[in-house]
């Protein structure tokens, strides 16, 4: 007997049928999606929903959706702001500066082909939104230009080191730089690239820089400085009403520099430290003891007669009054009454020439500078500057004379006290006086001691002059004694004697009294010498001599030896010269006058 399933056989039956159905309905669905699509792309509008900056669009045509785009575009402008960094300086680009904005027609493609969808995705029920990339343009004139001047204000030139001196004693240098630049392309390599991805963060140009070598040697004579006290503003105010503050001393220590700096490394900066010198006066010592008491008084007298000469005094003396100095300042004659000129109001007066007196312009002016030079030497300045005349003069003692020549010769003090002088020169019908005002805190008194050391008795000598009358005569100068002298001075502090130092050697040649004379006959000239007589005696005579035999000449007798000559004492009592009339004693115009 036989048995038969059937199960097997339905089972491949129902198969064949499902397989056949699902056929059937693929290409029914494909046939109705293929028409779909026929109709969307056919259409020209998007179906799915976009956004473009927070704005959704949908359902509309190429042309709806780019002025959609370019609407929300203007509505949104671009404001960014991208910092590029290059060392240690900023450059700040802007959007408007480079013409930055959307770009339309690549958001309205983004947003096209996004914005097309299938009948499988409408069936699926796909309705999300698709947000659109954007994408961004720029003027490209615009960012060549702007990428130009970052490059211009991004590059380093070559920096000198700085220092800053601290209240603790040190000091902080900075360092000092290479120069370093950027170039337009360098920016533009790095932020072109940003700027398509729509990154608008900070750039870092990437730089190597190196520390210029610093000069410790210049350093040093930047930083080095001597303490200050207090001391009058000349420079902006001759009128010494404007005190400027005390500053401290700085010095500093090259080895201790050097070792900070190596130690340094790469940092920007290096500390070292260095001495100060606190200042000795205060303000308020200065403010009291300014021009609080007279160093010195010299008055000398002139002849008031001699107009030209008066004259020249008298400017002078206008030329030198009221001159500060300050602590270390010197004072120079030639500087403060300058040429002396027909123009600038000088007269001629009687000045010395070759051995001689002759009308010079200025002539007489060395009477203030000799003035000044004894009034220095009691006040117990330092004498930068001086020369004694070629002859002696009468108004100040000798060795307390100073001749000056514009140009050549110059009277020169400093003031080494530690306060300001100030020169006080005055005058009257026939004298005048210097004071110099300044501080005396140790009632300081000067003696100047000076000695003879040889003198030269002058001679009178005749000179003819045609130009007077017969068988008179005139005087053209009168004669002066030569010396050589040496000057001490002594100085005494509250009445002791604290120094006794040598000033000066003073060498006056004679110079011999010049009387012009026009004499009728020899007999009557001053340098008439009568011939001797046979007796030896001087005077004429009438009776010839008849001449003698020669006699036979003897032997010359050996010569003694001179002996050496002795040494002078010298008088240690101060000199007191002949008396002279005041020729003038004008300005000396010639060398060695």
């Amino acid at each position: 007997m036989s048995n038969y399933k059937h199960s097997a056989p339905k089972k491949k039956s129902k198969g064949r049928s499902a397989l056949v159905g699902a056929a059937i309905l693929l290409t029914l669905a494909a046939g109705i999606c293929f028409s779909f699509i026929g109709c969307s792309q056919s259409d020209g509008k998007i179906t799915a929903t976009v956004s473009v900056l927070g704005h959704q669009l949908t359902d509309l045509s190429r042309e709806s959706l780019e002025e959609a785009v370019a609407r929300i575009s203007d509505q949104n402008p671009l404001a960014e702001e991208i910092g590029i960094f290059f060392l240690d300086e900023t450059y700040t680009l802007k959007s408007e500066q480079i013409g930055l904005k959307y770009d339309v027609d690549a958001i309205t493609d983004n947003a096209w082909k996004a914005g097309q969808e299938t009948l499988i995705g409408r069936l699926l029920g796909n309705s999300e939104t698709v947000e659109i990339d954007l994408a961004v343009t720029w003027d490209e004139a615009k960012l060549q230009s702007t990428l130009a001047d970052a490059a211009t204000k991004l590059s380093r030139s070559a920096t000198e080191f700085s220092y800053v001196i601290n209240d603790d004693a040190t000091v902080t240098v900075t360092k000092g730089g290479d120069a370093v630049t950027v170039t337009d392309a360098d920016i533009a390599s790095v932020l072109e690239p940003k700027l398509k991805k729509m990154d608008f963060s900070d750039i870092v140009i990437p730089a190597e820089s190196g520390h210029a070598e610093i000069d410790f040697d210049a350093l040093k004579l930047e930083i080095d400085r001597e303490v200050q006290n207090p001391k009058l503003d000349l420079e902006h105010d001759r009128t010494g009403k404007t005190i400027l503050p005390a500053e401290r001393g700085v010095e500093m220590d090259t080895a201790a520099a050097k070792k900070a700096y190596e130690e340094s490394g790469n940092d920007e900066t290096f500390t070292f430290p260095v001495t100060f010198t606190e200042p000795t006066i205060s303000m308020e010592e200065f403010q009291k003891n300014l021009f609080a008491h007279t160093l010195s008084s010299k008055t000398t007298n002139f002849n008031a007669g001699l107009k030209g000469r008066t004259t020249n005094v008298k400017l002078a003396c206008d030329f030198c009054d009221n001159i500060i100095l300050n602590p270390g300042d010197v004072f120079s004659y030639n500087g403060a009454v300058g040429p002396r000129t027909y123009e600038r109001g000088f007269k001629d007066a009687t000045v010395y020439v070759a051995g001689t007196t002759e009308d010079g312009v200025g002539g007489g002016i060395c009477q203030v500078s000799s003035t000044i030079y004894s009034a220095a030497l009691h006040a117990d300045l330092e004498i930068v500057e001086r020369y004694n005349h070629s002859y002696m003069i009468t108004y100040v003692p000798l060795g307390e004379d100073a001749t000056v020549v514009y140009g050549s010769k110059d009277f020169k003090f400093r003031n080494d006290t530690d306060y300001p002088i100030k020169l006080d020169v005055s005058y009257g019908k026939s004298s005048m006086t210097v004071k110099l005002i300044g501080t005396n805190l140790t009632n300081k008194k000067v003696e100047i001691a000076t000695k003879t050391l040889s003198k030269t008795p002058f001679e009178t000598v005749y000179k003819t002059d045609t130009t007077l009358e017969v068988d008179t005569t005139k005087v053209k100068n009168n004669g002066y004694t030569g010396y050589v002298t040496e000057s001490y001075r002594i100085v005494y502090e509250n009445g002791k004697q604290v120094s006794n130092t040598f000033e000066n050697k003073s060498v006056y040649k004679k110079l011999d009294k010049l009387i012009l004379e026009n004499p009728s006959t020899p007999e009557k000239s001053g340098n008439y010498v009568p011939p001797e007589n046979p007796d030896g005696s001087q005077g004429s005579t009438t009776t010839p001599v008849p001449p003698t035999e020669p006699t036979t000449p003897t032997t010359p007798s050996t010569p003694t030896t001179p002996t050496e000559p002795t040494t002078p004492v010298v008088p240690e009592v101060p000199v007191t010269p002949d008396p002279a009339p005041d020729n003038g004693d004008a300005l000396p115009i010639t060398p060695g006058a």
